[in-house]
């Protein structure tokens, strides 16, 4: 996968007049501030599946379980042939721009200060253009009591990336796969601030660390997981750069 460009910038934030119960941030641990908005960009690529995968921590601060949804809302588009999807818990089916304006998710139960992480899916189906969401957590007791986000989804011709633009690869293999005690990973990348995380299918971060260097191999304890299914996702920034499926066995 050739990456050309990417940022992920704060364009303007303002607070709600409620209190935030749903406290929102990025990989890299800074809080996104309720009604923010971000601008994801990056570069269409000459595959059909390209998938730009948004990742947000959410953080329960209701003092009681609550129940939660999350809610998509396209707002406006110049990709009119785009798909999107959301994960929360388990994730939408892919639906094309316009033919499901607005989708809910299932509800996840979340107590105080436990962490879930959403993921927004974004299918460009090689169109340029930009495309914009809101994302809205809120208690299903009290559609009112909400935390949003909006998020534009900025799509560019590769050829109009300047040639100083040094490509970004990435590949990566991990072994043994299935696994029980430990889990060997080879990382060849030259994106910049890297970072390694394996995660369960609930979201709840299990394993970080940082990689500074170009290609590395690491070796991670996997005697303490559950058996079932993990996903290893390198990213940069807040953005999912690669992602393998673990399995541990007993």
């Amino acid at each position: 996968m050739i990456k050309k460009l990417l940022s992920i910038a704060a364009i303007a934030c303002f607070s709600s007049s409620i209190a935030q119960n749903i406290e929102l941030r990025n990989f890299n641990g800074t809080a996104i501030i309720n009604g923010q908005t971000l601008t994801v960009v990056d570069t269409i690529e000459n595959d059909v599946l390209q998938d730009i995968q948004l990742d947000i921590d959410a953080t329960s601060k209701y003092t009681a379980s609550t129940n939660i949804k999350v809610k998509k809302i396209e707002m406006t588009s110049t990709a009119p042939l785009s798909e999107n999807a959301i994960c929360w818990g388990v994730c939408t089916p892919n639906v094309v721009w316009g033919s499901s304006p607005t989708v809910l998710s299932p509800q996840i139960p979340m107590s105080l200060n436990q962490k879930i992480t959403f993921n927004g899916h974004y299918y460009p189906k090689l169109q340029e253009g930009i495309s914009t969401f809101k994302y809205v957590w809120f208690d299903v007791n009290n559609i009112i009591d909400s935390t949003f986000i909006i998020v534009n989804y900025d799509m560019r011709n590769p050829n109009a990336v300047s040639v100083k633009e040094i490509s970004k690869e990435t590949s990566i293999n991990v072994y043994p796969n299935p696994a029980r005690d430990f889990i060997n990973v080879s990382l060849k990348s030259n994106e910049d601030n890297k970072t390694i995380e394996i995660i369960d299918l609930l979201g709840k971060k299990l394993f970080t660390s940082s990689i500074a260097d170009n290609s590395t191999n690491l070796r991670i304890n996997t005697s303490s997981y559950l058996p079932g299914v993990y996903f290893l996702t390198v990213r940069t920034g807040i953005k999912s750069i690669k992602t393998s499926k673990i399995i541990i066995t007993k």
